[in-house]
């Protein structure tokens, strides 16, 4: 797995956000990508190909979205982005 600058910086603003807003909230969002991220490595196939060229997947329990694509057999992880937020464009 390949995890994108873009892709941790997110992950850790998400973070940080969540345990301003509560205490440990942050660690559990940390874990739910983890548990997702862990997921993809034998699901990612499985996941759709959209009219941009990435495949979403979902952070469990959180409004979360994980962007990737498969490069052969590693998942290339672009984003992880709050749902209510327009995901990455194909350049």
């Amino acid at each position: 797995m390949e995890l994108r600058d873009e892709a941790w910086l997110e992950w850790q603003d998400a973070s940080l956000h969540y345990d301003l807003e509560q205490q440990g909230l942050g660690s559990r969002f940390d874990k739910a990508v983890l548990a997702a991220l862990e997921h993809l490595t034998t699901i990612a196939a499985k996941y759709q190909v959209r009219e941009n060229g990435f495949r979403y997947a979902p952070v469990p329990k959180f409004p979360y979205r994980i962007v990737f694509e498969l490069d052969g057999e590693t998942v290339v992880v672009y984003n992880i982005y709050h749902a209510s937020r327009r995901p990455l464009k194909r350049r």
